[in-house]
């Protein structure tokens, strides 16, 4: 009968102890942030670059930005077939409503404006137009490429090496203790 609680109890606090996986934004230093939903990096200051600017120069900048030894940054990219609010297909409305980031709480992020910011898609029906993204509302829309927007470089993939996974203390603690305590029973049925 004890045997059977003893592997109960180790059981049980498995079960209980093991953290659930959930999908999230990870800092990786240096000033990215990895999004393991869309896989892709984001630059952890959203206004790195200081300013608003036209479109064309927004695209022109991200194309040939260098950080932290990349160059393959671009501007976010947006779900065309959703206007207004509650567009979660674009990377910035996944991370506006899918992440909470906001302009009042930006997370792991810096500095992100309550404004709009542009994306990399040109509107398909108007080559005068691209699409864009508001951190303050969570609206996305259309604005004419000559209008000032905020730019913010992502990148695909993760831009950290592949880290080992580091055993989690307290299942250490239990397969420990599990160990003791079985030794123990053996011990006190060998005799």
């Amino acid at each position: 009968m004890k045997k059977i609680t003893v592997v109960f109890i180790v059981v049980f606090n498995l079960i209980v102890c093991i953290p659930l996986g959930n999908a999230a934004l990870n800092n990786r230093g240096g000033g990215l942030i990895y999004d393991d939903v869309l896989d892709i990096t984001w630059m952890q200051d959203a206004n790195y670059f200081g300013s608003t600017m036209t479109w064309n120069d927004a695209v022109n900048l991200v194309d040939n930005f260098v950080f932290q030894g990349y160059d393959d940054w671009r501007l976010p990219e947006s779900d065309s077939s959703c206007s207004g609010s509650g567009c979660t297909g674009s990377e910035m409305g996944h991370i506006f409503y899918n992440e909470s980031v906001t302009s009042l709480n930006p997370g792991l992020f810096a500095d992100v404006k309550p404004s709009m910011y542009w994306s990399n898609t040109e509107d398909t029906g108007n080559a005068l137009n691209a699409w864009r993204f508001s951190f303050k509302y969570g609206t996305q829309d259309v604005s004419l490429k000559t209008a000032t927007r905020y730019a913010w470089a992502v990148r695909d993939g993760d831009s950290a090496g592949p880290v080992a996974p580091e055993p989690i203390s307290s299942l250490l603690f239990i397969t420990g203790g599990a160990t003791m305590a079985a030794r123990s029973l053996t011990k006190k049925y060998v005799r």
